[in-house]
């Protein structure tokens, strides 16, 4: 599929040099093009054609064959080849190219392959599906900070206090293109709560706000319900409706209501939870930061409930690990932890210092940077080891690490491996993902995690845009996230 955005001034629906050349020339792609939704059409919008005509033409010999929801090849294709602007040779090629397509999907045998009502219906709702949900619902949670403690929670003898918009509401919990087709209103985390503990009438639910807008009385009912619990847990963040396709947020903060809601709880001295659900990286910021434990829920789809129920009671330790940096300030936006350095020295990550310093009023590093995620253990690193102090051109390098678990629960830890290019022909990143592990620590004890590390993964795109391995040396880290030190070390790659 062709995206929307242009390349050099040149939509990507039209451009012969990224659909021939690099394409079908350099990569040798055989198979079909397909337009995003309308996006011949919107070479109009663009200011590249003129007309529904000339945009037909510049798609088609720009290398798409199909032409999706626009209509515009059954429009304008018959005339085009009619006025020779368009080959029967270009046309066969095209159209050859979307049939071997269906023959691979076995339409031609049977045209309704995939539409079997029958068997839709008896996949719906399967155990084995409703509990993979669940899995793969509580693996994503991941856990920003835990001061003190405070989670898990216990499922007796402890009196909850849950508020927020996201307490009852198991819709916006889904996600955004989320087809409901079934009854999931058993799957909000108020009900997840209440099943977990050993007494349900030590819960008390109160919604306290809307998302954007207060409710009469809802904050005083939240300050009631938080004085009078050990723990209160609030279920705040994003409506589903401010995450998907086009839409982007100037600001990535929480509402201002949902924050006012959260301060007011916090102010009756009970501890706090945030339990959030997002659609991208938050700015976390005010009373949100400041309360002891958070956990970042994301769209978790139609377990979502039951899975943040498991991480909070801790029948499941969080194991789930930042996919994007968490910064300080939209203005740090956008931000990679995979950033090239400057000609200066790289500047400390937490203070001002002239001609060095990113922002003024920003700290140079992330808040939570990509990789991060706590677990219920104490998890430290140590004791890296390298198979050699140099790696041959076509070898490779056998990379471990002891993790060490102080704490007194099993753990589930994600070493992260990085690595750094010191000189190159391209200016290279500051630190680059190359392998993860998961790997259970037992309660204090340890694991081992290795890596082997291969030539393919030292390659980087070269000045002729070629795959280029260069040799040199190299530093490498064994870490928890991509701004956390771990422990680290350097070889050499020879040539």
């Amino acid at each position: 599929m062709v995206a929307f955005n242009e390349i050099a001034g040149i939509p990507a629906t039209a451009n012969r040099w990224l659909l021939g050349e690099v394409l079908r020339g350099e990569w040798d792609y055989r198979g079909l093009v397909v337009s995003d939704y309308t996006g011949d059409l919107e070479l109009i919008g663009h200011g590249f054609a003129s007309d529904a005509r000339e945009a037909t033409r510049l798609a088609f010999l720009a290398g798409v064959d199909i032409s999706m929801q626009s209509g515009l090849y059954l429009q304008h294709l018959p005339a085009l080849v009619a006025a020779g602007e368009v080959t029967m040779a270009q046309l066969d090629a095209s159209v050859r190219r979307v049939l071997q397509f269906k023959a691979e999907l076995g339409l031609f045998d049977n045209p309704f392959l995939r539409i079997v009502p029958a068997r839709a219906q008896a996949r719906q709702r399967r155990p084995d599906s409703l509990a993979l949900a669940r899995e793969a619902a509580r693996k994503s949670i991941v856990l920003l900070k835990n001061d003190g403690e405070l989670l898990p929670l216990k499922t007796q003898g402890q009196r909850i206090a849950l508020i927020g918009p996201m307490a009852r509401n198991w819709t916006d919990s889904a996600g955004p293109w989320t087809l409901f087709g079934g009854d999931d209103s058993g799957n909000d985390l108020a009900t997840a709560v209440r099943a977990r503990l050993g007494n349900p009438s030590s819960l008390q639910v109160v919604e306290g706000c809307d998302f954007e807008h207060g409710l009469p009385g809802g904050v005083q009912a939240a300050v009631t319900a938080a004085a009078s619990a050990d723990v209160a847990v609030l279920a705040i963040g994003e409506p589903m409706r401010y995450s998907g396709e086009a839409q982007s947020r100037s600001e990535i903060v929480i509402p201002a209501v949902q924050q006012a809601l959260l301060a007011a709880v916090a102010a009756t001295g009970t501890p706090v939870v945030v339990v959030l659900s997002n659609g991208r990286a938050l700015v976390i910021d005010g009373p949100v930061l400041k309360a002891p434990a958070i956990l970042v829920g994301w769209f978790l789809g139609s377990a979502s409930g039951a899975a943040l129920a498991d991480i909070l009671f801790g029948a499941h330790g969080p194991s789930g690990r930042l996919p994007v940096s968490f910064p300080h300030t939209a203005g740090q936006v956008p931000y990679s932890y995979a950033h090239k350095p400057s000609g200066r020295a790289d500047p400390r990550p937490d203070a001002l210092q002239p001609f060095k310093t990113r922002y003024r009023t920003a700290p140079n590093a992330a808040l939570f940077p990509f990789g991060h995620g706590l677990t219920y253990g104490r998890i430290e690193y140590g004791e890296l080891r390298l198979s050699d102090a140099r790696m041959a051109a076509a070898g490779s390098l056998r990379i471990s690490a002891r993790i060490h678990n102080r704490g007194t629960r099993d753990a589930e830890e994600v070493a992260q491996l990085y690595i750094r290019d010191r000189s190159a022909s391209i200016t290279r990143p500051v630190r680059e993902l190359k392998d993860f592990r998961k790997l259970a620590v037992p309660a204090g004890g340890s694991a081992v995690v290795e890596f082997v590390l291969q030539r393919a993964d030292l390659l980087f795109v070269g000045q002729t845009l070629a795959p280029t391995v260069e040799p040199g040396v190299f530093d490498v880290w064994v870490a928890p996230s991509a701004e956390a030190e771990g422990v680290s070390a350097s070889f050499e790659l020879m040539g």
